[in-house]
């Protein structure tokens, strides 16, 4: 009687094509309008309802995400997110607020997806 083993990628749950080492990615549903998430412990999750280029490109991006973190530019929690541009500049904190992110410094608020210069670093891929 034959079997079939499992794959690494159906026993722990990632996507296997996806993923590079110690970069899991890992599909699931997530919330309306959010495509990706890069997250600190260096996992990215990807919506289920992606296509397959969309897929590629979210991991791409969020990747560079993952860059930034890993720079000490880009750290967040459920409540903040800091961001440092360069080494020069100051560091600036958000405050999350009902899917929006206010600026400490100044109270400017924008959509999280929104024109914040972590995004358009992650754009220019």
């Amino acid at each position: 009687m034959a079997f079939k083993l499992k794959t690494k990628g159906d026993l722990f749950g990632y996507n296997e094509k996806l993923s590079e080492w110690g970069k899991p990615v890992f599909e699931k549903n997530l919330e309306d309008g959010v495509m990706a998430e890069a997250n600190n412990d260096r996992t990215t999750f990807i919506d289920k309802s992606l296509t397959e280029k969309e897929q590629l490109e979210a991991v791409e991006h969020e990747g560079k995400h993952h860059d930034q973190m890993q720079q000490n530019r880009l750290q967040y929690d459920d409540n903040t997110v800091t961001w440092k541009k360069d080494t020069r500049s100051p560091s600036r904190v958000y405050k999350r607020d009902k899917g929006a992110l206010i600026a400490m410094d100044s109270g400017k608020s924008d959509h999280e997806g929104g024109d914040f210069e972590w995004e358009d670093e992650a754009r220019d891929v």
